[in-house]
């Protein structure tokens, strides 16, 4: 078997990790807040041809090996859409709502389709707090309030406190965890976000389907550029064996 099967099958996985996050971008194109996602390769030699020098054929056929370093989340704003619910809430501009669970842990989240909960905080879809700008969660008491655009509510004439729009200094500490989410590390100092708070808006996904469907089709072909070349390759092997076999003879 030649080694250019390796540098090829090191093509075929990048292009099948691009596929994976090129279809869960156009997956979320109606996911409120959801941001795109595009993965980041880098070129690597294997461990035993680190002393194969590097102007050789060998040198160049190893350099050829694409690793996955990780992805980078592209924060760009989402179009806005009117709902017209008071408890619906959309970010102009930089910066995440913090929401929390039961334990204490901390979530990013740049999707605002909130709710009242039963006992008058201010909640997810799925039941996480959103927190104040000063800690601790909002409690509003019904969805009978307004909202300025620096995240203050007011219910008639009382303040029942602000919505934090939270940052951090490095986004690239931020994990997705799913539910449309992202974890911070704990012990992370928080950034007040720049962002204007509009109430009775959603943000939108920011993919841009068009282009993520043509980004999909191009690189499905590049997947199956990678295919033939192993063929290819394998048919050659094929042939060189049968050769030397009639040589032996």
């Amino acid at each position: 078997m030649g080694h250019e099967i390796y540098s090829g099958m090191s093509g075929g996985m990048r292009a099948l990790q691009s596929l994976d996050t090129l279809s869960n971008n156009l997956a979320n194109v109606n996911t409120n807040g959801f941001k795109a996602d595009r993965p980041t390769f880098s070129l690597h030699a294997p461990a035993h041809a680190r002393g194969v020098p590097a102007d050789s054929a060998e040198g160049r056929l190893a350099a050829a090996f694409s690793v996955l370093d990780g992805e980078a989340t592209d924060y760009s704003q989402g179009a806005l859409k009117e709902t017209g619910t008071s408890t619906d809430f959309a970010i102009k501009g930089d910066g995440f709502f913090r929401v929390g669970g039961e334990d204490g842990q901390t979530f990013f989240t740049r999707d605002g389709a909130f709710r009242v909960s039963p006992d008058g905080f201010l909640v997810t879809r799925d039941g996480l707090k959103v927190q104040n700008s000063t800690g601790g969660n909002l409690q509003v008491g019904t969805a009978n309030f307004t909202v300025d655009e620096s995240g203050q509510i007011r219910a008639g004439e009382e303040v029942k406190g602000t919505i934090a729009i939270a940052d951090v200094e490095d986004r690239s500490i931020l994990a997705k965890s799913g539910s449309n989410r992202w974890t911070v590390p704990p012990k992370v100092e928080f950034l007040k976000g720049t962002g204007q708070m509009a109430q009775g808006y959603l943000e939108g996904s920011n993919v841009q389907p068009v282009r993520a469907l043509t980004e999909l089709i191009a690189v499905s072909r590049y997947y199956e550029a990678f295919q033939k070349g192993l063929e290819a390759s394998g048919a050659l092997d094929q042939q060189l064996n049968t050769q030397v076999g009639r040589a032996d003879q």
